[in-house]
């Protein structure tokens, strides 16, 4: 089946999804790991400023909501190359820890359009305790990978380093004499309040979030404890392996078309979804013709031209 069209508008808000391969356990808590995820985002972001809502990387997926800085073309066109800077990145660095090759990640992200400020609020609470749901840890706060929720629950920026491998290759690498703390530079993740709570000062925004996340967990406790189930918690965690993979196959779901609070706001973005792909497949038709003068839908992208020789 073919991929859907990417649609990027810029006063939307997009929710990703993304797993690894075979689903493997390649961000299982681990402090190195976690690092590298924090350095490769921050020099994403730094390169593709993006407006970053939340990134959480489950044991074996990421999680992100983001949206262009402003509706400049070049702003938009950011929400796919810091995606492809990251994976790149990450992929890279973590195959280098795991000293493993291939792909890490199995398809290309799963973005759906949050509509309204609910459904976006809605996402970024799933994805910060999607840990403590899956029955992995009983508080977000005792969860040792990447997640949004420190600096989201208190305010506090970590800051990551990393080597700057392109200027240690070109000084002449192992053989320039120089150390590699010489090419060791720093970077930061920095999230944007979600659209809903730009309006409040820091302090209410931080307590907001925490009593969010605080009535997940007890829903999920309450949970477990009806089904006699327990989390692992951080001991069974570290006995993990980053190869292993779930015992059970996860059953297939179908992508939604957008995130909505109610039937209405989804029905709406239906109707503009079906006009989109109107135009879309229209002047992608045109345009694989030869047709280079034929104009494509605002945020869609032409495919790409193959030349036979």
């Amino acid at each position: 089946m073919a991929k859907r069209p990417r649609w990027l508008k810029p006063d939307a808000a997009y929710c990703e999804t993304q797993r690894t391969v075979d689903r493997q356990f390649f961000f299982k808590p681990d402090e190195t790991v976690r690092k590298i995820i924090g350095a490769c985002a921050g020099r994403a972001q730094r390169k593709y400023p993006v407006k970053l809502y939340w990134l959480d990387f489950n044991i074996n997926h990421k999680q992100d909501g983001k949206a262009p800085v402003s509706d400049n073309p070049e702003h938009l066109l950011n929400l796919v190359k810091f995606d492809q800077l990251f994976n790149s990145l990450v992929a890279r660095e973590i195959n280098r820890h795991l000293d493993r090759e291939g792909p890490l990640f199995s398809t290309r992200n799963r973005t759906d359009e949050a509509v309204d400020d609910a459904s976006l609020e809605q996402q970024l609470m799933y994805a910060v305790t999607n840990p403590v749901k899956d029955g992995l840890v009983d508080r977000v706060s005792h969860w040792k990978g990447f997640s949004s929720y420190q600096q989201l629950a208190t305010g506090k920026v970590e800051t990551f380093t990393y080597l700057d491998r392109t200027a240690w290759h070109r000084a002449g690498g192992e053989g320039s004499g120089k150390s590699r703390e010489a090419f060791t530079k720093t970077v930061t993740v920095e999230l944007s309040p979600i659209p809903s709570w730009e309006h409040l000062p820091a302090h209410k925004r931080q307590a907001l979030f925490r009593r969010r996340v605080r009535e997940i967990e007890q829903s999920c406790r309450a949970e477990r404890d009806r089904e006699g189930r327990r989390a692992m918690g951080p001991t069974k965690l570290a006995k993990v392996d980053h190869r292993d993979r779930p015992m059970t196959r996860k059953p297939r779901t179908r992508q939604p078309l957008c995130h909505a609070s109610s039937v209405e706001a989804a029905n709406e973005y239906k109707e503009s979804w079906r006009s989109f792909l109107d135009r879309f497949w229209y002047a992608s038709g045109m345009w694989l013709k030869g047709v280079r003068d034929v104009e494509f839908p605002p945020g869609s992208f032409r495919p790409p031209l193959m030349q036979l020789c």
